[in-house]
């Protein structure tokens, strides 16, 4: 009987946890400033010339 509850323990908190881990990266990520992007697109231009 462990074995079911222990399935289902699995099933149930571990897409929650996941979706928690998954929520928590996508609201810290940093995110670049408009210099920080405007560099790194004259560096992308100056790549492919």
């Amino acid at each position: 009987m462990f074995a079911n509850e222990m399935w289902l323990l699995l099933l149930t908190v571990g897409p929650i946890v996941l979706a928690g881990f998954l929520a928590f990266a996508l609201l810290t990520r940093r995110r670049k400033s408009p210099a920080e992007q405007h560099k790194q697109d004259a560096a992308t231009r100056k790549l492919y010339r």
